[in-house]
């Protein structure tokens, strides 16, 4: 794969490939003989009222859409129209947060001018009035949940939730990621065995369990994975559509990508009657609300290496009606799918059943347990269905499923995960996994190191209370979490998952760790915008990235750090549960200085000649985020502005031949929350004398303190204005000659 695409969406229907600079794309649910319909099933005959997808059937809150550098954007979505549609009717796709006060839009993007390097935009029909959409995001916003709108002239506005993810990753990086499995927040059960915490933990409405799926989701904001995977079990399957609307909401608290596959519980069928015979229709079936509410139930996806879900609970609907489940089952065009991507590398299978073991091993199991033995490099499997901690590992040459007659070639590993849940054996618990890919000097890759235990190494299995293997395969929940608080309008408030609303100036992060290890911290604050940005209370703690929604009345601020353990590990096994707590504080700055960018633009662009023009922040060091603006009027409507760049040096020539718009603007972010906007005007030319230009990038080395046309959206006439070396200032000026190029302040 291209190695600079650190974060893509590949996805395979039956009708549809997908290429992003020559590169094949994976799955999503099955290749072989798949249908549209795989993905939205339509088999139930009870309606599901106010289900949330709002037309887009992808991305969607269980196989969210990852966006990083040079990466594009996927949506697909619902639409009657003729096969003429074309992305110059679509009037925009929007990246934003929801919060109680309103949405703060930090991206606004269109298609047919939206451009970054090799990436192209296009709309197609893949299905009855079924469509693709393929838009380049030009930049990276702060590794958070976003929400996807989209816009088609004359129609309503779509909405998918908590659907887009920006991960800070880089290739060969470690990717680092969340399992976890049976976060049931209807359960109620109190059994202190599953209690291997100080009970602490905020509870809602005196609810344990749901405090317990609180404070881990909490958790998975705070530390440093990339993504998290649920293996099954969201719900119990007696009140579908509650329960799958209590996981929605719990789910759009992530502000990591999370990926999901489905447990038997969470596609169980219920038959009127009790009549389940095979010509019978299930009055309530969980598979029909798993794929409108959380995911497609087969997909792969890539974040540096490959990632493999599977639904293993394929059976038929009479099967799926069954109490007493018949374990690890696929489709026969599932695996026609699976050997159809062999030559496919993962780095790590989930599924809810796992397809050895005596229990639940079948024929489709082993059939799957064929295709990873021929892999070069079997990848690491995890499951949630026997709900406890374990590791089985083959060495070369043992037996995967008893009386199969399948021998592992190479070492394979095979990881049960402790449910979030009060049931099961052990303690409620999550595994932080991480994935190293080992390479030559030639940087061939030679295996993936994982690590998947939380106190004992990699293939061991462990217990706290074992007096010879003493230790812990899975992270405890309910022993860290992060409380924000903040005073608004209406008083007092409170969250887990995000600080601030928009409307406070000062918020408090309050961390407690009961564990016995120290753990990476990232907060995140949503802020209105401030003049001289904010400023931390915590010297541990530093600014790590920020955004200012496009009308600058908000920032997103994250911050990052470190808190130290609670516990010994000593004492934590044996349950005397001590804390460290610390706080952080986030108010407004009194430093008095506002960093201001400084831009080279060329005043004019020949469309005819062959001439590139490039936009630079000389200063760029000093900014969190440098978005690039076009204005362009259609027809009789306002203009409109629409991000197409991010990044201290862009191209220009594209997007002037694209849109023939001379108005442009840079907002700009940072660190720290100052946030502000430039604007500026290039002449569009299509003959004239170039001589002028010869010398424009000779002008480019020596500005001295020349500067073009002025900014707003910052106070930049302000007294107090700051200057680190004395090339920024307070005021504006016009150029005063006639050069190709010019400086912004």
């Amino acid at each position: 794969m291209t190695k600079r695409f650190s974060v893509i969406f590949l996805m395979f229907l039956s009708f549809l490939t997908l290429h992003v600079s020559g590169e094949s794309m994976l799955s999503m649910n099955r290749m072989s003989n798949s249908k549209l319909e795989d993905y939205q099933q339509t088999m139930q005959t009870t309606v599901i009222s106010d289900y949330p997808i709002n037309g887009i059937l992808y991305p969607v809150i269980g196989f969210p859409s990852m966006v990083a550098d040079n990466t594009s954007l996927s949506v697909i979505f619902r639409l009657e129209h003729d096969v003429h549609f074309s992305v110059y009717e679509v009037e925009y796709v929007k990246i934003f947060r929801n919060d109680e006060n309103g949405r703060s839009e930090f991206l606004t993007l269109h298609p047919a001018y939206t451009h970054y390097e090799n990436f192209y935009q296009y709309v197609d029909r893949i299905g009855p009035d079924t469509w693709i959409l393929e838009i380049s995001v030009p930049l990276k916003l702060p590794e958070a949940g976003y929400d996807i709108a989209l816009k088609i002239r004359g129609k309503k506005e779509m909405i998918s939730r908590n659907a887009v993810f920006f991960p800070q990753y880089k290739y060969r990086d470690p990717a680092k990621f969340i399992v976890f499995s049976s976060p049931r927040t209807d359960g109620n059960d109190q059994s202190e065995d599953l209690d291997f915490n100080s009970g602490e933990y905020l509870r809602q409405n005196g609810n344990p369990q749901k405090g317990i799926a609180d404070a881990a989701f909490s958790q998975f904001n705070a530390g440093s994975s990339h993504f998290a995977v649920m293996l099954g079990d969201a719900v119990n399957g007696t009140d579908f559509h509650n329960e799958y609307s209590d996981f929605y909401d719990l789910t759009l608290n992530l502000e990591i990508p999370m990926f999901a596959v489905p447990g038997d519980r969470d596609v169980l069928t219920r038959f009127s009657g009790g009549n389940n015979g095979a010509g019978s229709l299930p009055e309530l079936d969980g598979f029909e609300y798993w794929t409108k509410f959380i995911a497609p139930t087969n997909n792969a996806f890539l974040l540096g290496r490959i990632y493999l879900m599977l639904n293993t609970s394929e059976g038929t609907a009479q099967k799926r009606a069954s109490e007493e489940t018949s374990g690890f089952e696929l489709k026969p065009e599932s695996l026609e799918w699976l050997e159809s991507d062999s030559n496919y590398e993962y780095a790590a299978v989930f599924g809810h059943f796992a397809p050895t073991g005596k229990t639940h091993s079948s024929e489709t199991g082993r059939e799957f347990l064929k295709i990873l033995t021929n892999k070069n490099y079997p990848p690491v499997y995890f499951s949630g269905h026997d709900r406890q901690d374990s590791v089985s590992v083959f060495d070369q040459g043992s037996e995967l499923a008893e009386n199969s007659g399948i021998f592992a070639d190479k070492k394979m590993e095979f990881v049960s995960t402790a449910p979030l849940s009060g049931s099961g054996k052990g303690y409620r618990g999550f595994r932080k996994v991480e994935v190293i890919s080992v390479e030559n000097s030639n940087a061939e890759f030679l295996y993936n190191d994982v690590s998947y235990n939380y106190t004992c190494g990699r293939y061991e299995n462990c217990q706290p209370d074992d007096p010879e293997k003493r230790g812990m395969q899975s992270v405890p929940a309910g022993n860290m979490w992060v409380k924000y608080s903040w005073e608004s309008g209406s008083g007092e408030k409170e969250s887990l998952f995000s600080g601030g609303d928009g409307s406070s100036e000062s918020v408090t992060a309050e961390i407690v760790n009961w564990l016995p290890t120290d753990e990476e911290v990232t907060l995140r604050f949503i802020m209105p915008a401030a003049k001289y940005g904010y400023k931390l209370d915590n010297p541990n703690f530093t600014f790590a990235d920020a955004v200012a929604s496009g009308d600058l009345s908000t920032v997103f601020l994250t911050v990052k750090g470190k808190i130290a353990a609670g516990s010994s590990l000593n004492a934590f096994y044996d349950r005397n549960f001590t804390k460290f707590t610390d706080y952080v504080t986030i108010s407004p700055s009194d430093t008095k200085e506002i960093p201001i960018p400084l831009v080279d633009f060329p005043e004019k662009i020949d469309v005819a000649e062959m001439m590139v023009h490039n936009l630079w922040v000389r200063n760029a060091f000093k900014f969190s985020s440098l978005i690039w603006q076009v204005e362009i009027q259609h027809m009789n409507s306002d203009p409109q502005l629409f991000d197409f760049a991010g990044g201290e040096e862009i191209v220009l020539d594209d997007i002037v031949q694209k849109t023939f718009s001379s108005n442009y603007h840079l907002r700009y972010t940072t660190p720290d929350g100052i946030s502000g906007k430039l604007e500026f005007t290039t002449k569009i030319e299509e003959n004239y004398d170039n001589g002028c230009c010869d010398d424009w990038y000779d002008d480019n080395d020596d500005h001295g303190s020349d500067t073009g046309s002025g900014g707003h959206g910052t106070d930049f006439g302000s007294s107090d204005s700051g200057s680190d070396s004395g090339e920024e200032s307070a005021s504006p000026q016009k150029k005063s000659s006639s050069g190709c190029s010019a400086l912004v302040l």
